[in-house]
């Protein structure tokens, strides 16, 4: 068992605060000298992932070190090299807590470093799905991404592959009934074992609401049906199951290092957003946002308006960016939209202009990409006076022209449901049971990762986000509007049939896990006084016939 040997200090890779030249983007390799364990980078992900599931010797270590109460006992007998099995989704993080300060205490690791369980998006990384490791996916990558498997497309397994039930996949053996030592068979191409069968490994988002479920991935040795086996399976169950089945493995995350690779990543992301946005602008993108958003990832807010002079005008039927940096697309007619929910930057900036104060704003809202909520309609409509005042002054809309927020029959138009029946949004509620913003097919739930619910309450979905998402994460329609799915719901400029106090909702939002609720046709009936955490706005630009 020469993965449980203490390596020669010489060959341990030390902190980063301790290797002189080295930077931390350069940390590409860790050991854990506690665990004996080593830890790499792999694609698409700035945390580096240990090799091996944790052991039931690491897990022993820890129970004697911290007298954490624990007393599972798997029905089969263990080696001390094999995964232990029985961790609870606390158990398994009290374990990392356990590591990181005993480390720290050692002084072998500074406190920008940590141990925790992976992301869902990291252990995607760790799997090596294109979604991760690529910006803009081909139809035939998404569907390879659904279709793959930790060892590629074969199936039934080749030899090696993973320790699964045994007997149970016709013309594949691994030769363990149960688990087996870590690291007996094929690693990835990074050098990690087991991402396939042996147990199944918890996955942590951090969440603001009450673990009641957890999140587990790659398969154990009980399962053998193959679409539990796939790379991207998620599965669902109670944060505080126990099974012989269930383990997990740690990654070490360095925050200097993870400041340093998400802002290269995400330069990566704006060059192709700013490619995209040439037409828009007239010229090239200023190289000056990239640099913002790379000091915004480091922790420094910074926001950079493009320069009005270097806009073009809007024009009918033709993409259009105003002076807040805001895109607009052509929806019809003389009607553009906008692509994305207005931005908390976006709302900042008019609440600076008129002395105003953000009274229902969230305290979750994180960041200036993110889109404004807890705002009451008149808010929202205030926003659009003066934004048309401003970009007039601009010259990059006709006198004329105005932002406003979209009626009730336009929304379903940029969602892409047209011809609804009913006289009035009351009418039309509900009527049309087969159309979501993602899926003018019915599908639901939507695509993993493709929008922003409350995902831990709709069954076989997930989403990365806690609370509201940056605007860019969600991929535009078919015309080019994103969002419309869910992140937050969205004022409209209708009153309720009826009722002049009150206004039409559209969308759903980070708090939304109700299919009916979800559907393109669903409105809101809600107070214009009123604000809400999960709901925001979008504008759209009429302009002046000729």
């Amino acid at each position: 068992m020469r993965f449980f040997r203490l390596l020669p200090a010489a060959l341990l890779l030390l902190p980063v605060s301790w290797c002189g030249a080295q930077k931390p983007e350069e940390l590409t390799e860790h050991t854990s000298a506690t665990m004996a364990e080593r830890f790499v980078a792999v694609p698409g992900s700035s945390v580096l992932f240990a090799l091996h599931e944790t052991t039931v010797m690491q897990w022993e270590a820890f129970l004697e070190s911290s007298k954490y109460a624990w007393n599972y006992k798997p029905y089969f007998e263990q080696g001390a090299d094999h995964p232990v099995v029985g961790v609870t989704l606390q158990d398994a993080k009290a374990f990392c807590a356990w590591l990181t300060d005993k480390e720290r205490a050692d002084q072998k690791l500074n406190m920008a470093q940590s141990y925790r369980l992976p992301t869902q998006a990291e252990w995607d990384a760790a799997v090596a799905l294109l979604r991760t490791r690529k910006v803009d996916l081909t139809v035939d990558e998404r569907v390879q991404d659904e279709r793959i498997f930790p060892w590629g497309m074969r199936w039934p397994p080749p030899p090696k592959a993973g320790n699964f039930a045994e007997g149970e996949i016709p013309g594949y053996e691994d030769g363990f009934p149960f688990t087996s030592p870590v690291g007996r068979f094929a690693p990835s191409s990074e050098g990690l074992y087991d991402l396939a069968g042996n147990v199944w490994e918890w996955c942590w988002d951090v969440q603001i609401r009450a673990e009641q479920e957890g999140v587990l991935r790659g398969g154990s040795w009980a399962y053998f049906r193959p679409e539990c086996l796939r790379s991207d399976y998620v599965y669902r169950v109670p944060a505080t199951m126990q099974m012989p089945t269930i383990g997990f493995r740690c990654v070490f995350e360095d925050k200097q290092r993870s400041a340093a690779l998400l802002a290269v990543m995400e330069q990566s992301r704006q060059k192709i957003r700013d490619e995209r946005r040439e037409q828009m602008m007239g010229g090239p993108v200023d190289k000056a946002e990239v640099e913002a958003m790379r000091k915004k990832m480091a922790g420094e807010e910074v926001s950079v308006l493009p320069d009005p002079a270097k806009l073009a005008p809007a024009a009918a039927g033709k993409p259009f960016m105003n002076s807040l940096g805001m895109d607009f697309v052509p929806v019809g007619g003389k009607l553009l939209a906008g692509s994305q929910e207005v931005r908390m930057q976006d709302f900042e900036a008019w609440l600076k202009a008129a002395g105003r104060t953000w009274e229902g704003k969230p305290s979750f809202l994180l960041g200036g990409t993110h889109p404004a909520a807890g705002l009451s309609w008149q808010d929202a409509h205030d926003f659009c006076e003066w934004l048309t005042k401003r970009d007039i002054g601009f010259k990059l809309i006709p006198e004329k022209a105005a932002y406003r927020l979209p009626s009730d029959v336009e929304w379903s138009q940029m969602a892409g449901l047209k011809d609804e029946a009913g006289a009035d949004p009351a009418a039309r509620a509900g009527a049309v049971k087969d159309h979501f913003p993602w899926s003018a097919k019915g599908d639901f739930p939507p695509p993993p990762m493709s929008t922003n619910l409350d995902a831990l309450k709709v069954p076989e979905y997930s989403d990365s986000y806690s609370y509201t998402a940056p605007v860019s994460t969600e991929a535009s329609n078919e015309m080019g509007v994103s969002g419309l799915g869910g992140n937050v719901s969205e004022w409209c400029g209708d009153s309720w049939p009826g009722d002049d106090t009150a206004r039409v909702v559209r969308g759903g939002s980070w708090l939304s896990s109700d299919k009916d609720k979800l559907l393109t046709s669903a409105r809101r009936r809600t107070p214009a006084a009123s604000t809400s955490p999960d709901i925001g706005f979008r504008v759209v630009l009429e302009l002046p016939a000729p």
